[in-house]
C-alpha cells in the first residue's frame, strides 16, 4: 500500500472520527434539553476541586447528558464493528457462533444496550417534539406552529442517521485497521 493510500484511509478514519464527535455533540445536546437531573448541582462543588477551565462551570447534569451520549454515540460503533469483524461466522455458522455461552450473553448485552439506546434517543427526541408542539403563550410564536408528525420523523431519522453512522464509522475503522495491520 502506497504512503498516499494510507494517508487516504487516515484521513477517512479522522473524519469518520470526527463525524462521530460531532454526532455526540448532538446526542449531548438533545439529552440538555430534556434532561435538567443535576443542572443544578456544580461537580466542582460536589467533588471538592479546585475551579480551573471548563470543570468550573460543569455541572453534575452536564456530565451525566455527556455520558448517555457518548454511549448513544459509541454503541452502534461497538455493535456494528463486532458484527462487521464476526459477519462470516455470524452468518454462515450462526449456530456454531452461538455456542458459546459467552458469545450469547454479550450478544444479548449488546442488543439490549443498542434497544437502549434506541429508546433513549426515541424518547428525548420524543420529549422535545411535544415540548415543542404545545401551544406557546407568545403571539408570536404561534403564528409558526411546529406539526408534531413532521418532527416525530425527523426523531426518527436522527436515530436512523446515527445507526447509518455507527455502521459506516465501524466499516471505515476496519478497513484502516486491516490496512495498517497486513505491513
Amino acid at each position: 500500500m502506497s504512503p498516499f493510500e494510507k494517508l487516504g484511509l487516515l484521513a477517512k478514519g479522522g473524519a469518520a472520527l470526527v463525524a462521530e464527535g460531532f454526532n455526540a455533540i448532538l446526542h449531548t445536546a438533545s439529552y440538555s434539553l430534556v434532561n435538567p437531573v443535576g443542572s443544578d448541582v456544580s461537580l466542582v462543588d460536589e467533588l471538592g476541586l479546585p475551579p480551573w477551565g471548563f470543570i468550573q462551570d460543569m455541572t453534575v447534569g452536564a456530565l451525566l447528558n455527556f455520558s448517555l451520549g457518548i454511549a448513544a454515540v459509541a454503541t452502534p460503533v461497538v455493535l456494528f464493528s463486532a458484527s462487521l469483524t464476526n459477519h462470516e461466522q455470524i452468518f454462515g455458522d450462526p449456530k456454531g457462533y452461538f455456542r458459546s455461552g459467552l458469545t450469547k450473553l454479550v450478544t444479548v448485552l449488546l442488543g439490549v444496550l443498542y434497544a437502549f439506546v434506541i429508546v433513549t434517543e426515541f424518547m428525548a427526541l420524543y420529549l422535545r417534539v411535544v415540548a415543542a408542539s404545545t401551544p406557546s403563550p407568545i403571539v408570536d410564536a404561534l403564528a409558526e406552529p411546529t406539526g408534531f408528525w413532521p418532527m416525530l420523523f425527523l426523531s426518527v431519522a436522527v436515530i436512523l442517521v446515527n445507526a447509518a453512522l455507527g455502521l459506516g464509522t465501524a466499516h471505515v475503522l476496519k478497513s484502516v485497521r486491516a490496512a495498517f495491520k497486513r505491513e
